[in-house]
């Protein structure tokens, strides 16, 4: 009887041993890639204005907030070619700070974020009858955790629309189409995302 209260004191002596220093230990973090995800989304809009009148409006990053209802501010450093962003949404408020990689006017301008949320993109400005074929392309990490909803057909319904309606916008500024008061697709978009 003793032996085997002896046995068992060493079997459980040896496991709390090798337990407790693995339990102390922190667990090593996932890796970046398991934590979050890539997310792309385009859109594209025929504005019925030159390519060079355009790429001149978009690429005057300040103006963003024109046609885009949710960005607050974007301000933008002729010397750097970096910008600082600023977008908000019922309190929440993010902000990232690009660089642009490529200016070829008037046909290509592309971008990547240096700090706050990545991204990357590129906005193209190709030639078609009566105007210009505007096409933006944004690729956006998004955390794992919420990934699941982001990336489901609703979300990615909003973004898309989101994204369209604000060339829709900015085509209409370029066409010289848009009164203040006009509510286009991009306001009601937001105000569904507020109820």
């Amino acid at each position: 009887m003793m032996r085997r209260r002896r046995a068992a004191l060493c079997v459980i002596a040896t496991t709390q041993a090798l337990t407790l220093p693995t339990l102390r230990r922190r667990r090593k973090a996932p890796p970046k890639e398991e934590l979050e995800k890539w997310l792309d989304t385009a859109a594209t809009v025929r504005v019925r204005a030159t390519p060079d009148e355009c790429y001149a409006a978009y690429a005057d990053l300040t103006r963003m907030p024109e046609w885009c209802p949710l960005l607050s501010e974007v301000t933008f450093d002729p010397e750097t070619r970096k910008s600082e962003w600023r977008m908000g949404f019922k309190g929440v408020s993010v902000g990232w700070t690009a660089e642009n990689l490529e200016e070829s006017p008037p046909s290509l301008l592309r971008w990547t974020s240096k700090a706050g949320t990545e991204n990357y993109g590129a906005a193209s400005f190709t030639p078609v009858d009566e105007g210009t074929e505007v096409e933006v392309k944004i690729t956006y990490r998004t955390p794992r955790a919420i990934y699941a909803i982001v990336e489901g057909r609703r979300a990615q319904s909003i973004i898309r629309s989101l994204l369209r309606a604000t060339l829709v916008r900015f085509g209409k500024k370029m066409e010289g189409m848009f009164p203040e008061d006009d509510q286009l697709v991009a306001d009601r978009i937001v105000e569904e995302l507020a109820e």
